[in-house]
């Protein structure tokens, strides 16, 4: 089960980032290299795994994880925004793929 992180209800251009206190486990954010959700929480670090398409989802069940577990400190939480429930992706372009012959 996911849960939101906390959004202060302030604008990105009052405040750059999250705080520590806007985490916590299970919570979901954003930075510029993908959506992510928090695993644990330290005095000054949030630890999280990345969410990807193209894994298993089981693979993000734990501890242990299947996959790596990153460390971010005070200074990475700048570059952090709350995720929006659920995640959407833009697929519009998909009926205008072309698949041609290997040749």
């Amino acid at each position: 089960m996911t849960t939101a992180c906390m959004d202060r209800g302030t604008t990105t251009t009052e405040r750059l980032g999250m705080a520590l206190s806007d985490f916590s486990i299970g919570c979901e954010f954003l930075t510029a290299t993908g959506r992510w959700r928090c695993t644990d929480i330290g005095t000054r670090t949030v630890t999280a795994i990345r969410l990807d398409l193209d894994h298993d989802p089981s693979w993000y069940e734990g501890p242990p994880y299947a996959v790596p577990e990153h460390v971010f400190d005070e200074y990475d939480l700048e570059g952090c925004a709350p995720a929006p429930d659920g995640a959407h992706y833009d697929d519009s372009g998909r009926e205008r793929l072309v698949s041609l012959p290997r040749g």
